[in-house]
Formats: structure tokens, sequence, C-alpha cells
């Protein structure tokens, strides 16, 4: 009892299970996973992992505007993303999405134990 022994978690499934995702789509591109799907709120979530090491806010910045995520008719209410980043600068006035840190939500969902 007691004995830690190291295992191997997918925190990409872990993360959406967290936050309670209906994962709509699934896809890997040039670098960054890319989830989609609705919480349990009814919330348009949009989720991106990328690794840190090799890809920076800049090429973020760039494959964020190139997917073009916010076409009137498929607006995101909330989108996660790991590692620093400045997303919230690329919002135009006309939307309302909001970004998150994935790791602050993630030991937020996992350690909070306020109120259970």
């Amino acid at each position: 009892m007691g004995e830690t022994k190291p295992t191997t978690i997918d925190l990409v499934e872990t993360f959406n299970y967290l936050v309670g995702l209906r994962v709509q789509t699934m896809q890997s591109l040039r670098g960054f996973k890319v989830i989609t799907g609705l919480t349990p709120e009814g919330e348009r979530t949009l989720i991106i992992w990328r690794d840190l090491a090799e890809k920076s806010n800049e090429e973020l910045d760039t494959f964020f505007r190139k997917q073009d995520y916010n076409p009137r008719d498929m607006e995101f209410d909330l989108i996660y993303v790991n590692g620093d980043n400045n997303l919230e600068n690329l919002r135009r006035p006309d939307e309302t999405w909001k970004v998150r840190l994935i790791e602050e939500e993630f030991l937020r969902r996992m350690f909070d134990t306020q109120g259970m």
C-alpha cells in the first residue's frame, strides 16, 4: 500500500474526460492535436494541444489564423490551449470566445476539492 509505479496516461483523453467533453472531432494538423466538442453546459469547445518545445506562440497564432476557427456559423464559446499563449489578442470585437490554459483547468478539476 502506498507504493507508486510509473504509468503511461493519455493526457488528451484524460482532459476531455475531466471537462466532460462530448468529442465531435479529433485530428492532428501540422503538429497540433485539435479537438472540438460540447461541454455538459452546451459550450462549443475547441482544444489545441502542442509540443511546447516544438511549437512557439507565433506558430500557434499562425496555425489558429490559418484554420479560421471563428467563422460565424461555427464560433466557439471556449478555447483551451496548453502553454502560455496570446490567442486572446487575436479575438475580433464581434467574437466572444474565451481562452483558458489547459494546465490550470487540469489542476483545478483534478485537485480542487472545495464544495465536494
